[in-house]
């Protein structure tokens, strides 16, 4: 353990020292090496295929979570190892929104200790998985004060929240793998739970764990209509987006697996992160080294291959996904469909 501090310690003082982080700058460039892969010709009333990336930022550490505002036309987004939300707009490039984002001690608590998924709630605040505090947390927007959500299951507390989505009634869906822990699956010392859960959070405030059989659950969405719920497993063992069917109280049924990257993709590491649902029902996932795109039946029928690990995507409003992917923000215009 003194060891790993050590490094961590080294680590910090490099970024400190060398910073590579470019703030307030807007402007951005092609992002070399990228390219666009057709598996089906939907594809093309999605994204066109000769379309560039853009390169917004670099020089991060890992980049995940993103999550367009609405309301003032922005993109935030975690860097769960730098401890910060950062905030991206056309207007004043990247900006940092908010640091420490999670974990506030003095002392270095582990690799991640910043926040993950993030979401804009109903109320118009972010929700944001809290590694270094292992808990959900509301944060108003504008005060920016912190407002626990979830902080126990049964007494006991979270290893490390992962990703978040909510449903239309304001129930919360979450993941719960121990990559925030200080050593995540080997940790005895500070794991209290002893599956990688999945929970509902409900509008009267109580958190149920419904979700117990996963190696490491990670990215969770929802259905356009709201009646299935995706997780994304990160192991590359078992590459799955599964599916459960809602009932009308919100209970799940059982699980089915419903798109395997080993099929897909066989000669390449898949493991699945980050999730998003469109709102004509495609599925962009991360998966390896670049963002997946699925229609609702599971078809594969397109792949943004980036070449670096990919952890997460946002719809903007703007017209633009947004990735997160690792030290790096980057976004492709998408067709209106």
């Amino acid at each position: 353990m003194k060891i790993y501090k050590n490094i961590q310690v080294v680590i910090l003082l490099l970024i400190i020292l060398f910073p590579s982080i470019v703030l307030g700058q807007a402007s951005s460039k092609p992002f070399d090496g990228a390219k666009i892969e057709v598996f089906h010709p939907d594809l093309k009333k999605i994204i066109d295929p000769s379309t560039k990336i853009e390169l917004l930022a670099a020089g991060l550490e890992w980049t995940e979570g993103p999550v367009w505002n609405h309301q003032g036309d922005y993109l935030l987004f975690s860097d769960t190892r730098l401890n910060t939300i950062y905030k991206w707009s056309s207007k004043n490039g990247l900006e940092k929104f908010l640091e420490p984002a999670g974990y506030q001690g003095a002392d270095i608590y582990s690799e991640e200790p910043g926040t993950n998924g993030l979401l804009i709630n109903q109320k118009g605040n972010i929700v944001a998985c809290d590694h270094g505090n292992r808990q959900i947390v509301e944060i108003d927007l504008n005060t920016k004060k912190f407002t626990p959500l979830s902080t126990h299951w049964n007494q006991l507390r979270f290893s490390s929240p992962n990703d978040i989505c909510q449903h239309q009634r304001g129930d919360y869906f979450f993941t719960d793998p121990p990559y925030g822990l200080p050593n995540r699956e080997r940790d005895t010392l500070n794991r209290e739970i002893t599956a990688n859960g999945v929970y509902r959070l409900d509008r009267s405030g109580k958190t149920t764990q419904i979700i117990t059989d996963l190696t490491r659950p990670n990215g969770i969405a929802l259905s356009t209509k709201q009646d299935r719920l995706y997780v994304a497993i990160s192991d590359h063992k078992y590459p799955f987006i599964m599916e459960y069917p809602l009932n009308n109280k919100l209970d799940i049924g059982k699980g089915r697996v419903f798109v395997d990257f080993r099929l897909k993709f066989p000669s390449e590491p898949m493991a699945a992160d980050g999730i998003k649902v469109h709102s004509d029902g495609y599925i962009f996932a991360a998966a390896g080294n670049g963002i997946i795109i699925l229609n609702s039946d599971g078809e594969l029928l397109g792949r943004i291959k980036l070449g670096i690990a990919t952890a997460n995507c946002s719809f903007g409003g703007d017209g633009y996904l947004y990735i997160t992917a690792s030290d790096k923000l980057l976004r492709v215009p998408l067709q209106k469909i």
